[in-house]
C-alpha cells in the first residue's frame, strides 16, 4: 500500500526499479548456465581435472569433516547430502569419513552423475540443480559442498535456499578459496583472466572471503569460520588450470576478452610446468573453511 505522502511516479519508479532487479537477476542466472556449460565443462578433459582437483584438496576436506565429527553433540549422521557432487570424490570421501547413513550426491550433469554411479555403486547420485527448491530430498541433518559457491551468482540465496533441504540442527561444511596467489606470471595471469571471467558470469573466485557476510541473515548460525594458508606445489596447480585453458577454447567470452595468442601461450607455460619441465616452486592458496548450523 501506498503511504499518504507517496505519488503515482514514485509507485512507477519502484515498480521499474523491481522489474530492473528481476532483469538483472534472470540474466546472471542466464549467464550462469551458459558458464556451467561452456566454461568448466563435464567433458573427459573436465572429469580428470575434477578427480586431480580431488586429490590434491583431500587432505583438506578430510581435515574439514573430522572437526564436524568432533563438534560437540554430534554422534553420526543420518542422510548427508554433497551439493555439486561432480564425478563423486568428495561423496565418497564423506562416506568414508563420517558414515552416514545414507549419503546423496546432487549435480546438474548427467555424465558426471554417470560416471559417479559407475565409480561409486553404494552411493546416491541424482540430477538437481542446487538453486531450485524443493530439493529431491530433504531432512537432511549434514550439507556439504567444496568450491561450488565460486560458481554460483548469489552465495547468501544459495545459502538461504539449502535451509529447505536440512532439518533444524542440520550441519553446513563448506570449503572455498579466499585468494590464490604466486609470483610466477604465468600463474598471476592465470588468476586474473579467470577472476575476469567469473566477474562476467556474476561469479566470485575468491567467494570464500565473502561467505561470513553471506550467512549473516540466512537461517544458518555460523559455528566456526577459519581461514588457512595452503601451499600447494605449482606443478599440481598447474595440472589443474590447464585443463580450464583447453576448455576455454570452447568459451565465447574468453574469445572475446582474451588475445587468442596470450591463452595459447599461457597452456604452453602453465602446461611445461605441469609437465615437470619447468618449476614454479608453490602456489599460496588461502582457504575459507567454514562449519554452519541449521536454526
Amino acid at each position: 500500500m501506498c503511504d499518504p505522502g507517496c505519488d503515482k511516479r514514485s509507485v512507477r519508479d519502484l515498480e521499474s526499479a523491481f522489474f530492473e532487479s528481476t532483469y538483472r537477476q534472470r540474466m546472471v542466472l542466464a549467464r550462469y548456465c551458459e558458464n556451467m556449460s561452456y566454461t568448466f565443462g563435464d567433458n573427459q578433459d573436465a572429469s580428470q581435472r575434477l578427480r586431480r582437483l580431488a586429490e590434491v584438496y583431500g587432505p583438506e576436506t578430510r581435515d574439514l569433516l573430522q572437526a564436524v565429527q568432533s563438534l560437540g553433540g554430534v554422534r553420526s549422521f543420518e542422510l548427508a547430502l554433497d551439493l555439486g557432487c561432480g564425478p563423486g570424490w568428495s561423496t565418497q570421501l564423506i562416506k568414508a569419513t563420517l558414515n552416514p547413513g545414507r549419503v546423496v550426491g546432487l549435480d546438474t550433469s548427467e555424465t558426471y552423475l554417470m560416471e559417479a554411479r559407475s565409480n561409486q555403486p553404494q552411493l546416491e547420485f541424482i540430477k538437481h540443480d542446487v538453486l531450485t527448491i524443493p530439493f529431491p530430498v530433504d531432512n537432511a541433518d549434514f550439507i556439504f559442498c567444496r568450491f561450488l559457491l565460486t560458481h554460483l551468482p548469489s552465495p547468501r540465496t544459495a545459502l538461504q535456499s539449502w535451509t529447505h533441504a536440512a532439518r533444524p540442527g542440520a550441519i553446513l561444511a563448506i570449503h572455498e578459496t579466499e585468494a590464490l596467489h604466486s609470483p610466477h606470471p604465468a600463474f598471476s595471469r592465470y588468476y586474473e583472466m579467470v577472476d575476469q571471467m567469473q566477474k562476467h558470469y556474476g561469479q566470485e573466485l575468491n567467494v570464500g572471503a565473502l561467505l561470513d557476510d553471506a550467512l549473516a541473515g540466512t537461517d544458518w548460525r555460523l559455528i566456526r569460520s577459519e581461514s588457512l594458508v595452503l601451499e600447494k606445489r605449482a606443478r599440481d596447480m598447474a595440472q589443474l588450470h590447464v585443463s580450464n585453458l583447453r576448455i576455454w577454447g570452447g568459451n565465447d567470452f574468453a574469445l572475446s576478452a582474451f588475445d587468442k595468442s596470450e591463452m595459447d601461450q599461457l597452456e604452453s607455460d602453465l602446461g611445461s610446468i605441469a609437465s615437470g619441465g619447468r618449476e614454479a616452486g608453490v602456489v599460496h592458496n588461502t582457504a575459507r573453511r567454514i562449519i554452519a548450523r541449521r536454526k
